[in-house]
């Protein structure tokens, strides 16, 4: 059994030999981390904020986020978000608080 399909459209080729089955996986789609499984997550840490103001309609925020590809093997999933192993670092080396002026 052999499908296959045009790869550049992002499909996935699939071989059958010796009741082993091959998938071949686009570049794009690869996880950014380990390089080896399809990514199929983005990243949900937030990176920054763009505010945005409009006559009539205000001001209007949006929180944008890393969203570096990622597989279920590489993500680390907490209270429903998804987060990749460079921003897991990001958070474990993150200070603790916010210290006022002449604390210590």
């Amino acid at each position: 059994m052999r499908y296959s399909l045009d790869a550049t459209a992002g499909a996935v080729e699939r071989r059958m030999s010796m009741n082993k089955v091959v998938e071949f996986i686009p570049e794009d789609d690869l996880c950014q981390f380990c390089r080896k499984r399809k990514a199929t997550l983005l990243c949900d840490m937030p990176h920054s904020t763009i505010v945005t103001h409009a006559r009539g309609s205000g001001f209007e925020s949006r929180i944008i986020t890393c969203d570096r590809r990622i597989c279920t093997e590489c993500a680390t999933r907490v209270n429903g978000f998804d987060f990749c192993p460079e921003c897991i670092k990001k958070i474990k080396t993150a200070q603790k608080g916010v210290k006022a002026d002449g604390e210590t």
